[in-house]
């Protein structure tokens, strides 16, 4: 017989979080955002104690803020409704531009770590492929961290020899922290980042069925009279151990892996469409999709890596920004210089002409410096990198950005700063009469 609690539904779970909003504590809420400037900037809500509990990004502060505590009849996501049941006051923390905007949320949320933000929190090291530095590399997942005081070391004869092949050098000088199996204090080269661990797995399964590297651990010893194992049977391992691929021939096999990861282009991939198209041919259909799946699957985490040395390679420049005013009240202007991809100066400026001459010298500093690209890109760095990467994809032709990618002319560093300081006064002097 059901209980009579049951029986009336008394049993059901209900949101924890329905029905406990403060209707009163809302609107006074919503009555304090007139006191919002109406600028880009960073806004932190509070809880009970004064713990943190999100922060976020807006282009327009006042309208951003305010819209949490507007009336509304749509159903809110379960985030919002713990957001408005716990909060018991806001900060705001106006910026100049919204690009300084986007850049401080992703650092305070990385310094802070709210409760309720979770894209730059997750993982806090990225997942990588890593070829061991080995005789005969491994390919596994790992994530990985530079190591302090790690030197390169002579070992690892099959990465020299990929090397010379590619004709670049292979950076050691890293650690791996977790891999299935265990790569120890082995370094290799890393290649990546992914943004989680699902597609890293997604990319060795992809690759290790047209490129049988080992994934097994400890020093490979040559037994031409051994039995190959499980791997070996299935067509996942090349077998170095019982002597079917020599050491040029795995050393040839690991450096087209690394050339299709880093260009897109291999000759194991012309032998798999070569594969497909006969299939199909024959009306093999069934096993040709299946080709092209695999095809697919490689392309798209060839083009994933593709878009993280696209951005190293091109996301060169100099932005020019707003910034807060001085004490005094007067304009001053923010400088971001992007090289690699990645912020490696912010500048603040005032409206002076000392000002833009010292800009200048900074410019060239950090643009006539070796760039050298290192194999380990840390997560707040890729962060920062996708940022911007959407950002330039979007206002690259505007004229508060100066590419730095042609260096050909003398005065480079000089015409970069006269373009940008003319781009912030036309800028001004539009919202003056708009005004």
């Amino acid at each position: 017989m059901p209980s009579p609690l049951r029986a009336f539904g008394a049993h059901r779970v209900q949101n924890p979080f329905e029905g406990r909003q403060d209707t009163r504590k809302r609107r006074r809420f919503k009555l304090q955002t007139r006191e919002i400037p109406k600028v880009p900037g960073v806004y932190f809500f509070h809880g009970h104690d004064d713990r943190l509990l999100y922060i976020g990004k807006a282009k327009c502060l006042r309208t951003r803020v305010r819209s949490y505590f507007s009336d509304t009849s749509l159903p809110r996501p379960a985030k919002i409704k713990r957001l408005l049941a716990e909060i018991e006051r806001y900060d705001v923390r106006p910026v100049g531009s919204e690009l300084e905007a986007l850049l401080l949320e992703r650092r305070l949320i990385a310094e802070m770590q709210p409760l309720l933000n979770r894209q730059h929190k997750r993982f806090e090291v990225y997942p990588y492929l890593l070829l061991s530095k080995e005789d005969f590399p491994r390919l596994t997942i790992t994530r990985a961290e530079p190591a302090s005081g790690q030197k390169d070391d002579e070992t690892g004869v099959i990465l020299r020899e990929m090397s010379d092949l590619m004709g670049r050098n292979v950076q050691a000088g890293l650690r791996p922290l977790e891999t299935p199996p265990r790569a120890g204090e082995v370094p290799g080269l890393y290649l990546g980042p992914f943004t989680t661990p699902r597609h890293a797995y997604w990319a060795l399964e992809a690759v290790v069925k047209l490129f049988p590297l080992r994934s097994c651990e400890g020093e490979i010893v040559v037994d031409a009279a051994g039995r190959g194992c499980f791997y070996r049977e299935i067509g996942r391992c090349c077998g170095p151990c019982i002597g079917q691929t020599p050491r040029p021939d795995y050393a040839r096999l690991c450096a087209d892996l690394v050339t299709l990861l880093q260009t897109g282009h291999a000759r194991q991939i012309d032998e798999l469409k070569g594969k497909m198209m006969k299939l199909a041919e024959n009306w093999k259909f069934e096993e040709a999709a299946q080709v092209k799946l695999q095809l697919e699957a490689i392309e798209a985490v060839a083009a994933r890596l593709r878009r993280l040395e696209r951005m190293r390679r091109e996301n060169n420049a100099v932005i020019a920004q707003p910034a807060l005013p001085d004490v005094d009240g007067a304009p001053q202007t923010a400088l971001f210089l992007v090289r690699g991809g990645a912020v490696r100066r912010h500048l603040t400026l005032a409206n002076e002409e000392k000002s833009w001459a010292r800009a200048a010298r900074v410019i060239r500093e950090v643009f006539e410096a070796e760039n050298d690209v290192a194999q380990f890109t840390a997560k707040t760095e890729l962060d920062e990198m996708m940022i911007l990467d959407r950002w330039l994809r979007s206002n690259g032709q505007s004229r508060c950005v100066a590419w730095m990618n042609d260096k050909t002319s003398r005065q480079w560093s000089s015409n970069a700063t006269r373009k940008l300081r003319n781009s912030l006064e036309d800028g001004r002097r539009k919202t003056e009469d708009g005004s």
